[in-house]
């Protein structure tokens, strides 16, 4: 059985071709994603490498082999520079550039040799780039966007098809003459190379794409400034800690928390660092937090603590610890000056057998809150049972 090799070019030159003018079409849906920007270079240099490639035949040879299997090469690498900046949130280590050099270097030595011999070191040297990126993928990315374990398969494929073309083409230079030959060994572990590579590029599309929606799901359900849950979800939050209280026999406690004088904080040293003081006394809050417990804002200043399975002592000791917490925040102002940050607080319990929907718990704790306010401030007030 063989495979045309000048069709399998044709096929992956319209393959990647359409790719590349669907992600432009897509442009506005992911224009904000610098590391689809990176992918989209390296899928251009890799249609170039096809290109060049197949140009064979109208150029001559030298040419085609430079800028067919250079350009390659290095969207291989550019390929490697987007998967370390959207898994890593870092450049590639600098060998994998260096290594590039390396290569293209590399190529033009090898252009008076034999094209079997050639074949086999080039295919080599494409694997290179591809190996640390797999590996990267699985060590730190396996479980966030599952879209990225398609690449770790896809360049297994790849990698796979390299290290068989590269020991085919030396022990069997007769499939090895000519570029366009006809030949299993030629064709097969061509098409299977880049069509893998083909591959990768939907999975990382899909990848930005899904951690695209992700952020949009967080943007939708937590506040910007401080990433506690919005007023929307920790109200249904509350409710389904309620109705699990009731079915599991367990008190739930909600506190309602207020920063003291907070607008002064504003007028006095400025937005900026009121913006300061609320992301510092959210990091001071969250450190007492259980991981079952629910922090989230309600709005402006005031923040409250879903707590499940929590009686009265154990929500005042928290909410007593919050406070002494927030109170020793050294929070400084751009002048250098001291910004006093302190909090007041209201607890409310609802007991396992209460009928207490949220909106009276709600109730109860803020009354509890206008109760630490007028005795002064800066302090826990439970409410009434």
């Amino acid at each position: 059985m063989t495979l045309h090799l000048p069709t399998l070019m044709l096929v992956l030159i319209v393959g990647f071709l359409l790719m590349l003018l669907e992600l432009a079409m897509a442009r506005s849906a992911w224009v904000r994603s610098p590391e689809l920007r990176i992918w989209n270079w390296g899928g251009w240099a890799m249609l170039g490498g096809f290109v060049g490639l197949a140009a064979r035949l109208a150029v001559p040879e030298w040419i085609s082999v430079l800028m067919g299997n250079g350009l390659i090469q290095i969207g291989l690498a550019i390929y490697a520079r987007a998967i370390y900046r959207f898994v890593a949130q870092a450049e590639p280590p600098r060998w994998i550039p260096g290594f590039t050099v390396v290569a293209l270097v590399a190529l033009a030595l090898m252009l008076p040799w034999p094209l079997n011999q050639r074949t086999s070191v080039l295919s080599f040297l494409f694997i290179v780039p591809l190996v640390p990126c797999a590996w990267l993928i699985y060590r730190r990315a396996w479980h966030a966007e599952r879209s990225l374990r398609s690449i770790v398969f896809t360049f297994g494929l790849c990698i796979a098809a390299l290290l068989v073309r590269g020991v085919h083409a030396w022990v069997s230079p007769q499939d090895y003459t000519d570029l366009m030959q006809a030949s299993f060994g030629q064709g097969g572990t061509f098409l299977m190379a880049f069509v893998a590579l083909l591959g990768a590029g939907w999975g990382f599309v899909l990848a930005g794409f899904e951690r695209t929606a992700s952020q949009l799901e967080v943007l939708a359900t937590h506040d910007g400034l401080t990433g506690c849950v919005n007023r929307r979800t920790a109200d249904a939050m509350l409710s389904h800690a309620l109705a699990r209280g009731r079915r599991d026999g367990s008190p739930v406690a909600l506190v309602l928390i207020d920063i003291d004088h907070f607008k002064q904080i504003n007028d006095q040293y400025g937005h900026a660092a009121g913006d300061e003081a609320l992301r510092g006394f959210a990091a001071a809050v969250r450190l007492r937090l259980r991981n079952s417990d629910v922090f989230g804002r309600w709005g402006g200043e005031e923040f409250g603590l879903i707590l499940p399975a929590t009686d009265r002592p154990g929500a005042m000791r928290l909410a007593e610890e919050v406070r002494a917490s927030v109170e020793a925040l050294e929070l400084r102002a751009s002048d250098g000056g001291a910004i006093p940050v302190r909090m007041s607080a209201g607890v409310a319990i609802a007991s396992s057998d209460s009928e207490l929907k949220s909106a009276a718990l709600y109730r109860l704790a803020d009354q509890a809150l206008y109760a630490a306010k007028d005795q002064g401030r800066n302090r826990v007030v439970m409410a009434d049972a």
